[in-house]
Formats: structure tokens, C-alpha cells, sequence
């Protein structure tokens, strides 16, 4: 309906209903000489058919017509439902004082007498039409200021970001009556995340690319407002041009959300429209929310960076720097947990203890740089020949450890065997002729006996030593 109030104002249209062909003729010769768009009816129903279905700015109605009369077409047009109030004009040789009131008194808005002078008729059509557009404005500011406090309200109301973008989204897209209004976080040259859109409350933080949508890079680089009338033929647009073909017919309108010169994210809407795009109201209002609602968005970033530094907190308090496998600490939180489910539902539960063999040779000869090098790449290749479900952790200094749910001891022996061979087989960069061995320790639940997971360390542990002593770079078993 917004772009109807436009057209309105601009095709600067007038409906007559007069049954006088010589009548119609001469107002359509004023009117087109002043550049109004003018249409005609003969009769009162087929006038307000045209009125409903053409939205025109202003009427000029006769009185004395075949069928209904002036008066009752006045009447009915004044209860009809449009997204404009006409003006309406009566144009008639009846002059009389009581038959003035009675049309001002049934909802027109100025009466001329036939025949009427062209300069006078043309002020008065202007001048009805203007007293409209100004309270029509008024109504729009008071509609737009409503719906500013009601932003303002939800601002204030609540520190959730999500529900006051929800909220500026549903009610921007009221007023502007989009198709699609939504709110963008800007992350990087060519990541967004629409955080909200009315279309789609369940959007949340909907990953975009935006080398797909020319039109919002343009305003985060411009920094200022973008209205394109015209989406598929713009030619901003003609690269990815082949993806707007479900977008006949829509305008666009993206404003940016600035904060300290920089573009935290866009204001961004879609709208069914005709010839003449957005006003300059219409983006200011835009343009207003846009800056009240930066503080919500500002939020919105800095709670996905402190969520992103938090889950990096979190993850760094289990991993060890050096190796990214899991830490000493979390091996032990794991193991008991692994334990208790393996006791739980009595399933099996194996464990591997690995250690490099002569390691301090390796840094000793080649640097601690090198044996840094080394410990990530066994790291890697452990992390890699195990399965998804089991656990690998930096136990200590260069020795490993491998949780194995649901595993018999000789699946774990056999998993143990593999490695070391991967191991022991791989070349290492920086080792000139040194190779790197293994040995290695098993254990398992319920196959040696274990009251708790310490049980279970310390049986694997007696395993790695029983390697160590019988000339390392092999796997040896718990005793039973």
C-alpha cells in the first residue's frame, strides 16, 4: 500500500463521475494540460469500482446522476476501507445553501458550482489534494514515532539482542510492509549473519555469503543507504543476476548499522513495489531505526566474540598446547567416566599407555625445536588411526595415553600394534637417521581385574614397563 500512497501523489490521479459526456470532456482537458492522470464514470457503482480498485487522489463528483446519486456515492466512499482518503469534489449546477451543507455534511471536502472557472477548479483540486498529503504525513509521523517508541521500549526493556532485533524487524516490516526485513552482522569482507528476520522468526545467526549480495557489500564500503528499484535489472546486481529470478518486481532497501565509522551490520528489506521505489521519508525512518538499533547489534557481536573466547577458554582448559590432544586433567575426568559407564552397563573398557622411546636422544642430538616437531607429529598420527569415539591425551611429557570404550583387550592390543608401526614407520622431519619407536602398555576392563580407573592406570602402566624392559618398540599386556 506504500507504493500506492506514492503513485497517488505522483500520477497526480482524479476520478470525475458525471453522466455529461461534454462535462468529462472538459474537466479531462484541464486536468491533462496541468499534467493530472485522469479516468471517468458515467455512474456511482462503476465510480466507486474504480475508486477501490485505482486509489485516486481526489474525486470530482456530480450530484445529479442517473441511479445513485451524488450524494449517496459520497457517503459510500467515505465508509469504504482505502489506503487513501480521496478528496472529494462536488461539481454541480445546483448552488443552493442547503444542498452545500448537505454534501460537506456527507463527507465532501469542497463544493464547486458548474460552470466553474478552470484557474479556480484547478486551485481548489491542488489545494484538497495537499491538505490530504499533509495530514497523510502526519499520520505516517505519527505512525513511524509510535513505532520508534515502541523500538525504544523493547531497547530498554531487555538485554537479549535476539528479541529486540525480533522486535525492530516485525515492526519495521509493518510499516514498510517488506516481504522481507532483516538485520545482518557483518563479520567479514564476505561473512554475514542474518540475526533476525520477520519472515522466519526461528532465524537465528543464519550464515550468508556475501559475495552472493552485491547490493549489502555496496553499502558496507559506501557507508550510506541503498535503495534499488528494481532488484533483477539493476546493474549493481547483473553478476548474480541468474540468482534473482524468483525476485521479479522487488525493491530493495539495505541502510547501514554504523557505530565509530564502521559498519557493524545493514537494515535490510524487501518490497513488493512499482515505479518510484522508497521515498526519502520512508528511508529516514530506516535510517533512524537503523542507528537506534546499533547498540543491540553492538551486543550481538560482542556476545558471539566473548561465546567464541569462552568456548576457546573452555577448550584450551582440556587441551595441551603443544600436542592439541587432550590434557593430563581431562584424561583422568574421562577415564572415571568411562569407567563408571563400563561398570554401569558392563561393557568393556580397554586402555593404551605409550611412550617414545630414547626421546631425550632426539633432543638432545636435535634440539628441543625438533622434539617439539616430532611430539605433533605423533600426536597427529595417533589422533588420526584412532576412532572418532576414542580418546587420545598427552599423558606426560612424551608419553600418551588412548581411552577405547567399548573394547576387548585384544581389539585394543591390535589398535596398540597398528600404531606402532605408523610410528615406527614414518619418516620425521629434522631426524637425519634416527627413527622413533614406541612402547607401549594395554590393560582392560573386565579382563584384569579393577575395582576403579586408577586400577586400570596403574595396570596399564605395569604393562608399559613390562615394553620398556623386554627392548622397547613393542606392546606388551596387563598380567592377568
Amino acid at each position: 500500500m506504500a507504493d500506492q500512497k506514492k503513485d497517488i501523489l505522483r500520477n497526480k490521479r482524479v476520478l470525475i463521475i458525471d453522466d455529461s459526456l461534454t462535462s468529462k470532456a472538459v474537466l479531462e482537458d484541464i486536468l491533462s494540460a496541468e499534467g493530472y492522470e485522469s479516468r471517468h464514470a458515467m455512474e456511482g457503482v462503476e465510480g466507486l469500482r474504480i475508486i477501490s480498485e485505482w486509489n485516486p487522489a481526489a474525486v470530482l463528483l456530480d450530484l445529479i446522476m442517473p441511479g445513485m446519486d451524488g450524494m449517496e456515492v459520497c457517503r459510500k466512499i467515505r465508509r469504504m476501507n482505502l489506503p487513501v482518503r480521496p478528496a472529494v469534489l462536488i461539481v454541480s449546477v445546483k448552488d443552493g445553501k442547503d444542498t452545500v451543507v448537505e454534501a460537506l455534511s456527507n463527507g465532501a471536502d469542497d463544493f464547486i458550482v458548474k460552470p466553474f472557472n478552470e484557474s479556480e477548479l484547478l486551485a481548489r483540486v491542488t489545494a484538497q489534494i495537499r491538505i490530504n498529503e499533509f495530514y497523510r504525513e502526519l499520520e505516517e509521523d505519527k505512525r513511524n514515532l509510535e513505532t520508534m517508541v515502541e523500538i525504544t521500549g523493547a531497547l530498554s526493556a531487555t538485554l537479549d539482542s535476539t528479541e529486540v532485533l525480533s522486535v525492530i524487524v516485525g515492526k519495521v516490516a509493518a510499516v514498510m510492509e517488506a516481504v522481507r526485513c532483516s538485520i545482518v552482522l557483518i563479520v567479514k569482507d564476505d561473512e554475514g549473519y542474518v540475526l533476525a528476520s520477520h519472515e522466519d522468526p526461528s532465524v537465528r545467526e543464519l550464515r550468508i555469503d556475501l559475495s552472493k549480495y552485491p547490493e549489502i557489500k555496496e553499502v558496507i564500503n559506501k557507508k550510506v543507504p541503498l535503495a534499488l528499484d528494481d532488484i533483477t535489472t539493476h546493474p549493481l546486481m547483473s553478476g548474480v543476476k541468474k540468482n534473482l529470478k524468483e525476485l521479479q518486481g522487488m525493491s530493495v532497501l539495505i541502510v547501514p548499522i554504523v557505530f565509530n565509522d564502521e559498519v557493524l551490520g545493514t537494515l535490510f528489506l524487501r518490497t513488493r513495489r512499482r515505479e518510484g521505489g522508497y521515498t526519502s521519508k520512508e528511508i529516514d525512518f530506516c535510517r533512524v531505526v537503523a542507528n537506534s538499533s546499533f547498540h543491540a547489534l553492538k551486543n550481538a557481536r560482542l556476545f558471539e566474540r566473548v561465546s567464541m573466547e569462552k568456548e576457546y577458554l573452555k577448550e584450551m582448559a582440556v587441551r595441551d598446547q603443544l600436542t592439541s590432544l587432550y590434557n593430563h586433567n581431562f584424561f583422568y575426568s574421562r577415564l572415571d567416566e568411562e569407567f563408571e559407564r563400563a561398570v554401569r552397563y558392563e561393557t568393556p573398557l580397554s586402555l593404551i599407555l605409550m611412550d617414545i622411546d630414547n626421546f631425550k636422544h632426539v633432543n638432545d642430538t636435535y634440539g628441543h625445536r625438533v622434539g617439539d616437531a616430532v611430539l605433533r607429529e605423533i600426536s597427529a598420527m595417533i589422533k588420526k588411526g584412532v576412532r572418532k569415539t576414542d580418546v587420545v591425551a598427552r599423558y606426560g611429557g612424551e608419553e600418551f595415553a588412548v581411552i577405547l570404550p567399548h573394547t576387548l583387550l585384544k581389539g585394543a592390543v591390535d589398535e596398540a600394534e597398528r600404531l606402532r608401526e605408523i610410528i615406527e614407520s614414518h619418516v620425521y622431519a629434522g631426524l637425519v637417521t634416527d627413527r622413533i619407536t614406541m612402547s607401549i602398555g594395554v590393560a582392560s576392563y573386565p579382563q584384569k581385574a579393577a575395582i576403579n580407573s586408577g586400577d586400570l592406570v596403574n595396570h596399564a602402566d605395569n604393562a608399559l614397563y613390562k615394553a620398556k624392559w623386554s627392548g622397547k618398540n613393542c606392546v606388551k599386556v596387563a598380567d592377568p
